[in-house]
């Protein structure tokens, strides 16, 4: 599996639970002190965001990496 797939899907996957669980982007910067650029960067597949903070962000949905990854 290709880098910018997984971080493409992981980002879009992310975007969408937000979404469907009504969170705003400036909910998930007040649940994880990440900047809303940076959550912006993620749900587009434009960070490369290490194993730690893509743990962060699934579990503020109470998902798995693996879930979001796809």
């Amino acid at each position: 599996m290709d880098r910018q797939k997984i971080l493409n899907d992981f980002g879009f996957n992310f975007k969408m639970e937000r979404m469907r669980q009504k969170l705003t982007q400036d909910d998930i910067v007040e649940k994880t002190d990440f900047s809303k650029a940076y959550i912006s960067n993620v749900e587009n597949g434009r960070h490369d965001l290490s194993m730690v903070n893509a743990l962060i962000l699934a579990r503020v949905l109470g998902k798995t990496i693996e879930e979001l990854i796809g």
